[in-house]
């Protein structure tokens, strides 16, 4: 079954503000049902979050390589090459 949300419901499940949901609504992009007040379809909100999903085309890139390099020589840290 469909479940019907009140406005401030509708605005919690989507975790936006009545305001934005109605500026959304205002502007067609989310379908409401008018019955006695405003009412929404959870179908139709997650049909909202769907189309604007962006789904992702490459894997993630690999992290940066470290800033400084380890000097290599066993036995010396980083006081030892700045004075010897």
């Amino acid at each position: 079954m469909n479940e019907v949300m009140t406005e401030p419901e509708a605005a919690r499940y989507l975790r936006r503000s009545v305001k934005t949901l109605q500026r959304r609504r205002r502007d067609k992009q989310i379908s409401f049902v008018r019955d006695g007040g405003i009412r929404y379809l959870r179908s139709d909100l997650d049909a909202y979050l769907e189309a604007r999903r962006i789904a992702a085309t490459q894997a993630p890139s690999p992290p940066p390589a470290p800033k400084y390099r380890a000097s290599g020589a066993p036995g010396h840290d980083v006081v030892d090459l700045l004075y010897g």
